[in-house]
């Protein structure tokens, strides 16, 4: 079910609860969304937060106050799975308590995360240190798409790294390009790929943080 169908003091609810979580990191207490919504009983709150469970929108934990947690991505909002530096394996966080802000105007949300980029690789794309890249998921990819591309070892998330994707047919290799003109491509003979190497997604979008001036 969507937000629509829910009465407006649950969508006023919801709101609520996701700029919240958007400004504390963390979900209110029912006493907290009380408060806001003007909502004297903690029973009345909790019956409300129950229609939005129901309705998909949230779910609980039993007994924790702080126990609500979105389950789906806010519109406007993407959330920040760790960071990537070439060469180096995957910063993933344990959980996600911050989000990009994309806007309205980007509707291709669905199973994407974003990733914060380290290092200088991808310079000459306008992909800059500290920049957020969105990340849609999936295993392959087509020539010239720029990829999460992992180097598994022993079967475990190796080292991963941030590249344009090429598949060179005529070397029987795929070549992954830095757009760096002081780097060189990394070269890896297709056999070589097949076993050791995989696609966790590909670049969908880049967004800077913008730094507010002295």
């Amino acid at each position: 079910m969507s937000l629509e169908q829910a009465s407006e003091i649950q969508r006023r609810m919801y709101d609520f609860i996701v700029n919240y979580m958007k400004s504390e990191g963390m979900p209110p207490t029912n006493r907290e969304i009380g408060r806001e919504l003007n909502i004297a009983s903690t029973g009345h709150v909790d019956y409300h937060l129950t229609m939005l469970e129901k309705k998909g929108l949230i779910s609980r934990q039993a007994k924790k106050s702080r126990g609500i947690k979105l389950t789906k991505q806010t519109q406007d909002g993407i959330p920040v799975m760790g960071h990537i530096a070439a060469g180096e394996p995957l910063d993933i966080f344990p959980g996600a308590t911050e989000s990009v802000d994309v806007g309205r105007n980007f509707t291709d949300i669905d199973n994407t995360y974003a990733l914060v980029v380290r290092g200088r690789s991808m310079i000459e794309d306008h992909i800059c240190d500290g920049d957020y890249v969105v990340i849609k998921k999936q295993a392959t990819c087509r020539d010239g798409d720029i990829v999460v591309a992992v180097h598994m070892q022993e079967g475990v998330s190796g080292s991963a790294t941030l590249k344009r994707f090429f598949q060179e047919k005529e070397h029987d290799r795929v070549r992954l390009q830095p757009a760096n003109s002081e780097l060189d491509p990394i070269l890896i003979p297709k056999s070589i790929w097949d076993r050791e190497w995989q696609i966790q997604g590909k670049v969908v979008a880049i967004f800077r943080q913008c730094i507010p001036a002295a």
